[in-house]
């Protein structure tokens, strides 16, 4: 999007947006001790010399899939999601290096009200936002608003099951899914998922196998919790399975009438930023007196802050909160330079 031109974190082209939903669950990083598999380098990488010099290129991607409820009782949350939007587009330019693609499409799936977005179909035109896509914000804020003539048997899992599946991933939807990047959902309701032969455990496990990382699936969710007495709820519908996905997952999820949805709406823009475009995996431990990290003809300094740092433990580096990727170009990437710390690698028995 045009309107969205600020971003941050790791190495990638110049591209980024985000979009999810506040707190339910937090991360949890394992111990430098433990003996599970360590995480894959995501970025491309190549030996440069017979010295072990090593250069990498990363490109941050994330594809985010609004779900939004379109039943008759969605309308004033409809708008208050649109009217916020901003909130949450201006958090994911702050990073210039991630690139983004936001979709949306509704929770009906039979044949209540026939149209656009039913059965995983993305609504709008464009129906695919990007940072270039002009008015983005404004583009997006309208997709958002997907009406009140929708089905009133919502449905989330299904619908996500079929638009990132063949025929929709490869026909009407192509375009917005790639199966190298992030993905983020985003749920917006006032009731529960009421998908059919498909538990909150499956539908996890169908994403992080289509994936093949469970890193990089991302839920979010504006909803009603259970234990919210004062929001109106669509029947009596408690979210038992939102919230079992979000627990599942380690998701994120706020509530739907809270008095600071704007500010928890910027809140997800922020953790999927953090969670996606700030940390680069190395492809093997570095000196770390030899990495060089530019972004197109711009030097990022070794800084807490301002710059980068790096993570022994998870053979990493990591962007600070403050750093600034100044203007490059659309095509540019971030790219990492250093010396392997052990070279040549010792030799196996």
């Amino acid at each position: 999007m045009s309107v969205l031109t600020r971003a941050g974190a790791v190495v990638v082209p110049a591209i980024g947006l985000c979009l999810c939903a506040t707190a339910v669950m937090s991360l949890a990083a394992c111990s430098p001790a433990s003996q599970k598999l360590v995480e894959q380098p995501r970025g491309k990488f190549e030996k440069v010399k017979d010295k072990g010099d090593t250069k990498m290129i990363f490109t941050p991607k994330v594809d985010i899939l609004f779900v939004v409820d379109d039943s008759g009782s969605m309308l004033n949350h409809q708008d208050n999601l649109a009217a916020n939007i901003q909130l949450y587009a201006e958090e994911l330019d702050k990073n210039k290096i991630l690139q983004y693609r936001v979709g949306v499409i509704t929770t009906s799936t039979d044949t209540y009200a026939p149209g656009p977005g039913e059965n995983g179909l993305l609504v709008g035109s464009p129906a695919v936002i990007e940072r270039g896509t002009p008015n983005g914000v404004s583009v997006l804020a309208q997709n958002l608003k997907v009406g009140i003539s929708g089905s009133g048997t919502e449905k989330f899992f299904e619908p996500v099951k079929s638009a990132l599946t063949p025929p929709l991933v490869h026909n009407e939807n192509a375009g917005f899914y790639r199966p190298e990047a992030f993905l983020a959902l985003v749920f917006i309701t006032d009731t529960d998922d009421q998908s059919s032969g498909v538990s909150s455990r499956q539908f996890y496990d169908f994403l992080t196998q289509l994936k093949g990382d469970k890193e990089k699936v991302l839920f979010y969710a504006a909803y009603i919790p259970s234990l919210d007495a004062k929001c109106n709820r669509s029947g009596e519908e408690l979210p038992r399975r939102i919230e079992d996905l979000l627990f599942i997952s380690g998701g994120k999820g706020f509530g739907l009438c809270d008095a600071d949805f704007g500010a928890k709406l910027a809140g997800i823009g922020t953790d999927l930023v953090n969670r996606v475009g700030k940390r680069l995996l190395l492809s093997r431990p570095p000196d770390v007196s030899t990495i060089e990290v530019r972004y197109g003809n711009q030097v990022i300094p070794n800084d807490a802050r301002l710059g980068w740092t790096y993570d022994p433990a998870q053979n990493a580096l990591v962007f600070g909160d403050d750093v600034v990727f100044t203007d490059q170009g659309a095509n540019t990437e971030v790219e990492v330079n250093f010396i392997a710390a052990e070279y040549p690698p010792p030799q196996e028995n």
